[in-house]
């Protein structure tokens, strides 16, 4: 793939359904089965999710509560070059939940796929990934044409946030010194004990920070808080 043609066409892109049609005649053209994209900004939570995953598989990560323990997603938060989906589960065992959510993944066709993440300061975690149905056809693609794609998937990311309308942003909500500590000590895996013994606190008070920051932050859960504590830059993890 010549990326001259598809950038040019980015540029010259006047509203986000055009720039959407050049990701997908991309995407198929380097021989994968399909694309999504996903774009998080600080205060503004979740502003774009689109591509070509099926509604079910969406409706059924949801339900299950799939953030929490996706792997692709704890990977995405710490990398800032792609990588492929199989290789986040590689050292877990067998059985294990964070393999759950890929089995299931490929229950509903995306048997291969890799993630691209993209940073920015200010503007939280963009990501564009690509998968097919077939894992011959996703390593045949990959291997050929991953460069490429990366340096397409921020032309594409670049243009598409640029068309999109100017809302004014919310301020992140504010969390106490004690609460951003427990939110970081558990973005590293430890447990509430451990964070306890690390602060020199008690575990119902760390529960209680924690507790507290996952009510302000508007989360499901902990892990769900240290995602958005992270997205929207009030901890490092």
């Amino acid at each position: 793939m010549l990326l001259s043609a598809p950038l040019s066409e980015l540029d010259s892109a006047t509203t986000t359904d055009a720039v959407e049609d050049v990701a997908v005649r991309t995407v198929r053209n380097c021989g994968f089965g399909g694309y999504t994209y996903h774009l998080y900004r600080p205060g503004r939570g979740s502003l774009v999710y689109i591509g070509d995953w099926q509604a079910e598989w969406s409706q059924r990560y949801a339900d299950q509560g799939y953030l929490d323990i996706d792997p692709v997603v704890e990977r995405l938060l710490r990398s800032v070059t792609p990588f492929l989906w199989q290789d986040t589960v590689a050292q877990r065992p067998t059985g294990a939940p964070e393999r759950v959510v890929l089995n299931e993944a490929r229950d509903f066709g995306l048997k291969a796929g890799a993630e691209i993440p993209i940073h920015e300061h200010g503007f939280g975690v963009a990501t564009f990934s690509v998968f097919s149905e077939r894992e011959s056809d996703f390593v045949k693609a990959w291997a050929e044409y991953k460069h490429n794609l990366h340096i397409f998937s921020l032309y594409f990311h670049e243009k598409y946030a640029s068309l999109l309308p100017p809302d004014e942003e919310l301020a992140p909500p504010a969390l106490s010194r004690r609460e951003r500590e427990c939110l970081v000590w558990t973005s590293r895996g430890k447990t509430a004990w451990e964070v306890a013994e690390i602060l020199h606190i008690s575990e119902r008070t760390v529960k209680l920070y924690l507790d507290a920051a996952t009510r302000k932050l508007g989360s499901f859960s902990k892990h769900h808080a240290v995602v958005k504590a992270v997205l929207n830059r009030i901890i490092l993890p």
